[in-house]
């Protein structure tokens, strides 16, 4: 299985959320970063 796609959503006021796909057509979401720090 490998990552072919990574996408991230910044959601207004402090979120940030990152999408992942494979080449199995598996999707994944997720939070990848502390609330309050998505523009780090």
């Amino acid at each position: 299985m490998k990552i072919t796609k990574l996408e991230t959503f910044l959601v207004k006021p402090r979120w940030i959320f990152l999408k992942i796909h494979t080449d199995e057509g598996l999707v994944g979401l997720g939070e990848p970063i502390l609330e309050g720090r998505a523009l780090t």
